[in-house]
């Protein structure tokens, strides 16, 4: 018996493993398995594969993970292999619903689950901009004509290799004497922000600081290498949605933006504000078509750095003097030195330094951005010759809608010395300005300014001004100026009235103005130079008691330079003054006339193709030149340059890949760029295959051509005619193929400018 009851223990054992698992078997077999669409908060997510059970729904955490959903816990399995986690567990943060009918999962999550969506708002760079460095040169040269017989003139040339600049200049005065200008080279570091310039350079600090010229070294940190770099603290604004949504940006009540962002946490960078107070608003419209909006005040200054970051100038070299009278006047070493570092997005420090013989001038300088304004505070001290000084400054400002206010305070001790001011030069030791303005209603506005100086030299004096200005209409305004001023000697009262007026390109002003017992009446008439060729003018005349004045400018802007004439008559005695500029600019092996090149240039290349309509930054700029050549002198340095050609003047036998193409040229250098123009030439005939004694004709077989290592096909017509394009002359292995036949032989391509070069019938034998 006990051992009948032996040889049944494993069935025993195998109904008490039944009894104990039977909750898991039974879970596993009420499991349904479907494949359901997924949304979530209204936004669609695609299909998912989930297990159904009873009232609750298994879901694969790495499937909601896909979907968006981050930080959830919720009561989690492994089925299969796969981390599953139960729906009905993540309330009250998510919600579901299962939509059988059609066949979807609807999940409903608080925004925090969600992730943040980031919008960056800055101006970006412009995708596929390149950054020239090609090799280039140009020269720059001005000449003005005084009364017929007394000329100055002035040139300067630069040359650039690897974006890096040598440049010189040079001078003639009316005296006639020559004098050389700055000379120096400038290596720019675009990546780090970095300037060096060897050589000649101009050096300034800060307000309590001095400015010089200095031969010698100076490294700076210049923004201005990347004009897409942000320098100043950026604004944003972080907000939530449940739902797929519309987002429009407001800034100051002008549309910015307007973008679609999925649910959940979103966070707007780099607002595209002005200098000054504003508002920016923020309306969200959701999948459902409700709207709700968010106001935000702001004040956002140029004067903070963003934290952490270095502005700096280090300039060390012999100082410069009379720059414009004489070329090798160079006094004692110098050196003259400035730091800013934000240290917050609200605070900025800084510090000052300037050396030379017997001179030592140094102080700190902190800008601190409040919630209405900036504040400035600079202190200083020195010494020189034997002398100390001191200096102070402080300054706020308040740019706002509709009011504006600031003011500043400088004062500087009787010895107070930089490298332009000396211990001993008279100065004002005190000066104070203060300004208010006020935009009283559409088109209206007023400010008024007091300024107050005590200077060593003249004393006390101050002005007090009041100013309106008003649109009238839409092509008129009015200015009005009121003041009042005491100085030395005496009291003087002045009142200004103006009309301003814009007729298409043409501008215009009357006024008339009482100084005193002194009333001035004039009026003025001026169109501006256009941006391509064409002509540009300014007329104006006055008249008062003592005096009668009229002047007249006439000016033409060409392909090839600037050239104006100027007349002007005071009292009866006229001066007549002509004058020319223009510029050589060396580009692409070539060497262009332009007028004069300011900061950077590009010379738009279409080959071969003449009278193509060139366009920069969409402002039509001129026509390519008989080899297609087309020289652009007026280019911003480092700044994505939209240059762009017009297909429409490419000739029907040519095509171009591309129209428009976006170039950054270096500092004052050159770029070349391309828009290759694939002359159209197409080749016909037809063939004939001979086979053993038979000619047959090859119809709908197959022609393939080898030339200049590309392979060429064209099929076969019922008649054995092909048809290939842009066969270079010369002979060219070619292979027939038709059925089981594959004939090979030598195509001869002669050189022609015909469109299309027609070889007649051609004939392969196999042999």
């Amino acid at each position: 018996m006990f051992f009948q009851y032996l040889r049944l223990a494993p069935l025993f054992t195998l109904l008490v493993i039944f009894f104990i698992a039977k909750p898991s078997f039974v879970r596993a077999a009420q499991d349904q398995r479907a494949l359901l669409q997924l949304i979530v908060n209204q936004a669609e997510r695609g299909d998912v594969l989930v297990l159904i059970r009873d009232k609750d729904i298994l879901a694969r955490v790495s499937d909601l993970e896909r979907a968006g959903l981050r930080g959830f816990s919720g009561r989690r399995e492994t089925v299969r292999g796969e981390t599953y986690v139960s729906l009905s567990s993540l309330a009250p943060d998510i919600s579901f619903e299962l939509d059988e009918k059609s066949l979807a999962l609807r999940l409903t999550a608080r925004p925090a689950l969600l992730g943040t969506n980031v919008l960056d708002l800055r101006q970006e760079r412009p995708a596929g901009i390149v950054y020239a460095q090609d090799p280039s040169a140009f020269v720059n040269y001005s000449v003005n004509w005084q009364q017929f017989k007394d000329y100055e003139a002035f040139g300067e040339a630069g040359f650039s290799m690897n974006g890096n600049l040598l440049l010189s200049g040079i001078s003639r005065n009316m005296d006639g004497s020559t004098i050389r200008g700055l000379t120096n080279l400038t290596i720019d570091e675009r990546q780090s922000l970095r300037r060096w310039v060897a050589g000649d350079s101009f050096a300034s600090s800060s307000g309590l600081g001095g400015s010089l010229f200095l031969g010698g070294l100076s490294l700076s940190r210049d923004f201005s290498l990347d004009p897409y770099f942000y320098r100043y603290p950026a604004l944003g604004l972080s907000e939530a949605i449940l739902t797929p949504s519309t987002v429009d940006i407001y800034v100051n009540g002008l549309l910015v933006r307007r973008e679609r962002l999925p649910p959940g946490q979103f966070e707007l960078k780099n607002l595209p504000v002005s200098t000054g107070s504003g508002v920016t608003r923020v309306v969200i419209r959701d999948a459902f078509g409700r709207e709700r909006e968010v106001v935000s005040p702001f004040y956002f200054t140029t004067g903070v750095l963003a934290q952490g970051l270095h502005e700096y100038s280090y300039n060390l070299g012999y100082r410069r003097n009379n720059l414009g009278t004489d070329s090798w006047d160079y006094g004692p070493l110098a050196f003259l030195g400035r730091h800013r570092l934000g240290l917050t997005d609200t605070l900025t420090s800084g510090l000052r330094l300037e050396a030379s013989s017997g001179l030592f001038s140094a102080g700190p300088v902190a800008t601190v951005r409040l919630s209405l304004g900036e504040i400035e505070l600079s202190t200083a001290a020195s010494h020189d010759a034997g002398q100390n000084g001191g200096a102070a400054s402080l300054g706020y400002s308040y740019l706002g809608r509709p009011l504006s206010l600031g003011g500043s305070i400088r004062t500087l001790s009787p010895h107070y010395a930089t490298l332009s001011l000396k211990a001993a030069d008279e100065r004002p030791w005190l000066e104070t300005n203060a300004f208010a303005g006020l935009v009283v209603g559409p088109g209206i506005s007023l400010s008024l300014q007091h300024t107050f100086q005590n200077s060593q030299a003249s004393g006390r004096s101050q002005r007090l001004s009041l100013t309106v200005s008003s649109r009238l209409i839409d092509y008129v305004s009015l200015f009005i100026v009121g003041s009042h001023a005491r100085e030395t000697e005496g009291h003087v009262n002045e009142i200004f009235v103006g009309l301003s007026f814009f007729l298409g390109d043409n501008t215009g002003s009357v006024s008339y103005q009482q100084r005193a017992d002194v009333g001035t009446k004039a009026a003025e008439l001026q169109k501006s130079l256009p941006v391509g060729s064409g002509f540009g003018y300014r007329l104006q005349a006055s008249q008062n008691r003592d005096q009668e004045q009229v002047a007249g400018l006439l000016q033409y802007q060409g392909p090839y330079g600037r050239y104006e004439a100027s007349y002007s008559e005071i009292n009866g005695e006229g001066n007549t003054v002509l004058g020319v500029s223009g510029g050589l600019a060396a580009v692409g092996k070539g060497v262009y006339l332009t007028r004069p090149v300011q900061e950077g240039f590009a010379l738009i290349r279409v080959p071969g193709v003449a009278g193509v309509r060139g366009y920069a930054n969409n402002q039509e700029v001129g026509r390519t030149d008989s080899q297609g050549n087309l020289l652009i002198p007026e280019l911003l340095a480092y700044y994505g340059n939209r240059l762009s050609i017009a297909d429409q003047d490419i000739p029907l036998d040519r095509a171009v890949g591309a129209t428009e193409k976006t170039v950054a040229p270096p500092f004052r250098g050159g770029a070349v760029v391309t828009f290759p123009v694939e002359r159209i030439q197409s080749v016909t005939g037809a063939l004939v295959v001979e086979l053993a004694g038979q000619r047959i004709v090859p119809a709908f077989g197959q022609l393939t051509v080898t030339a200049d290592g590309k392979r060429l096909e064209s099929p076969i017509g019922r008649q054995g005619e092909f048809y290939l394009e842009n066969v270079s002359p010369g002979s060219h292995a070619a292979l027939l193929e038709y059925k089981e036949t594959a004939c090979q032989f030598i195509l001869e391509v002669p050189a022609s400018d015909a469109p299309v070069i027609k070889l007649g019938t051609l004939r392969c034998v196999v042999p």
